[in-house]
């Protein structure tokens, strides 16, 4: 009988080996192992070891063998559940959900809200950090789960010295309840595009928060595409988990970017890494859109929610031989607000349910953990209405689907 030769297995950069054993009885065991070397790869399969001399050809029991290592290997190729929540972000200055917001989070099965409950800002007169756009509430949304969530800007964390950074945390925690007594939310998030320069003292403002948490309240940060590429150049934040902001991925200075808001194919290389985020990830999608406003070959504003037929009863012309979104104004007129002279050139930004799903299935096998949250950004009746509750379904069960399609 013809003893076995060591088969060496490697995957990714892991190895195996099946080893001889001269004289010993047939035998053979199972080892799943992860099919590439990351912790956000889903799939694993199982090898068969034998560890037993190998019969001749000839010997029935070896094709045996042989059919239950490929039934062992072919059969476990499954990927891990993992669950999908659905969620919306709030960011009006008042929590009042209308009906149609409501039967809208109903019909999804979505009871998780990230509530804006005010901004941080730099007061420069003061010299100190100072609550802007506090919330105002108007009812009690007892059927939603609450995230209270604070947006910090950047300036502030390039400005606040050191010895104000304990009192900031203090104060951001006294707000939120102040601002709903009696709250015990399970996450606490903080919003901030920290930089190179800023991220020591925000990174020490979350850690002065985290620490002042009860065990029950996980905190939670936002985090953009570069800062998810390259962790290493931009730090990890010390906190539970991270919500990758899904959006805002173009140059919305540049009047030839066709999608500033989400640009798939500018987004798609921060995605290619085969290191999985340190921290557990939930994403964040947009239904927004706006109007992005450029005088003399300069961009100098945003119009939220601005559209064609607003465009067009103002007389604004489509500009020929572009992508349909690029209009001129012809007369010099107020719109929604804005004052826009002759000559002005607008690029409107928007979001289609078919670009949701392509964005879904980018980010699909990307999720970490046992559960995560598809969150979308934001709750608003002209913006959902132009969703319908299918489309958002169909995100969810994208991004759920472990297998590439």
């Amino acid at each position: 009988m013809e003893l076995m030769k060591v088969v060496k297995w490697e995957v990714g950069s892991r190895k195996w080996e099946i080893l001889e054993s001269p004289g010993g009885e047939h035998s053979f065991g199972f080892s799943r192992i992860p099919l590439l070397p990351t912790s956000h790869n889903p799939y694993t399969f199982t090898l068969l070891h034998l560890y037993t001399p190998l019969p001749p050809i000839s010997d029935f029991r070896f094709p045996i063998l042989i059919l239950l290592f490929l039934l062992g290997l072919f059969s476990s190729c499954t990927p891990e559940p993992i669950a999908i929540e659905p969620a919306f972000y709030h960011w009006q200055t008042e929590l009042n959900i209308d009906s149609t917001g409501q039967n809208y989070l109903k019909a999804l099965d979505a009871r998780r809200l990230y509530v804006k409950f005010f901004d941080v800002t730099w007061n420069e007169a003061r010299n100190e950090a100072a609550p802007q756009a506090s919330l105002e509430r108007t009812e009690e949304s007892a059927d939603y789960e609450i995230v209270p969530t604070v947006f910090i800007t950047n300036q502030t964390m390039l400005e606040l010295p050191a010895m104000q950074r304990a009192a900031l945390a203090d104060r951001i925690l006294q707000k939120i309840n102040e601002l709903w007594p009696g709250l015990e939310p399970a996450e606490i998030q903080l919003d901030c595009d920290w930089t190179e320069r800023s991220r020591g003292a925000y990174f020490q403002l979350l850690e002065l928060i985290r620490e002042r948490l009860p065990v029950t309240t996980k905190l939670s940060v936002t985090l953009r595409l570069h800062q998810y590429r390259y962790p290493e150049q931009t730090g990890v934040p010390p906190a539970d988990r991270a919500m990758l902001m899904f959006y805002n991925m173009g140059d919305l200075t540049d009047w030839q970017e066709p999608n500033s808001i989400l640009n798939l194919e500018k987004a798609r290389p921060y995605l290619q890494t085969t290191t999985a985020y340190p921290l557990p990830l939930d994403f964040a999608l947009p239904i927004f859109n706006w109007g992005v406003l450029f005088r003399k070959g300069k961009m100098i504003k945003l119009m939220p929610g601005l559209t064609a037929e607003a465009l067009l009863g103002i007389g604004a012309i489509p500009l020929e031989q572009e992508d349909g979104h690029r209009f001129e104004i012809t007369k010099s007129t107020y719109l929604e607000g804005y004052y826009l002279y002759r000559g002005d050139q607008l690029r409107l930004e928007t979001i289609s349910s078919q670009q949701l799903e392509f964005a879904a299935r980018l980010l699909r096998g990307h999720a970490t953990g046992e559960k995560a949250y598809l969150s979308f950004y934001h709750l608003d009746s002209t913006l959902i209405s132009r969703f319908p509750v299918a489309d958002l379904q169909k995100c969810l069960k994208t991004l759920r689907s472990l297998t590439n399609e």
